[in-house]
């Protein structure tokens, strides 16, 4: 019958209408997901992952594997150190692939935190500065609520008073990564 035939065309026209409003929600919707996502909870699903990061810094950009994320920092360690980088300082990181956590982790150290764990151990450390070319070797002597008081020192020299050259503050908002060897 030909109203058999209109019918049909008419029930298949009506699927396909459906089908095109429910694919435009679901593309609504994760537009609406990531636009929610932050950076942090991309860089959680990433540890283990081996990345490039680009920093403010001259030079190649630093590569390794990504372990501890922190509230505003993370840790990259590779084969030549371990670096802990701002998340402030970071332009763009290579590898990651299309995952988020998005689970509220417990207690998250800031940045600052993490560097009072390397200055109550006095730990050698070369720092990064950004827009600076070559780093400044030494320890963290102090850190303060948005600085660090950092003690310059020859490569291979412990941090002894009689081996310190000069003490420089540095605003945390500055620094581009912390890395030892």
């Amino acid at each position: 019958m030909r109203w058999e035939t209109l019918f049909a065309d008419l029930e298949g026209q009506l699927a396909a209408a459906g089908d095109a409003e429910l694919e435009s929600e679901i593309a609504d919707r994760q537009r609406g997901e990531v636009a929610g996502l932050g950076f942090t909870a991309r860089l959680r699903a990433q540890r283990g992952r081996a990345l490039r990061v680009h920093v403010g810094i001259a030079g190649r950009p630093l590569q390794g594997e990504l372990g501890t994320v922190g509230a505003d920092w993370f840790l990259l360690e590779s084969a030549s150190g371990s670096h802990v980088v701002p998340l402030q300082a970071v332009q763009m990181v290579e590898g990651m692939d299309r995952y988020a956590d998005t689970s509220v982790p417990g207690v998250q150290l800031k940045f600052a935190a993490a560097l009072r764990g390397l200055a109550r151990d006095r730990y050698p450390v070369d720092l990064h500065l950004l827009g600076a070319g070559q780093a400044q070797h030494g320890s963290i002597d102090r850190v303060g609520h948005d600085f660090i008081e950092f003690a310059l020192l020859e490569p291979g020299e412990p941090r002894r008073r009689g081996n310190v050259a000069s003490v420089a503050v540095v605003p945390l908002a500055r620094i581009a990564t912390v890395s030892s060897r």
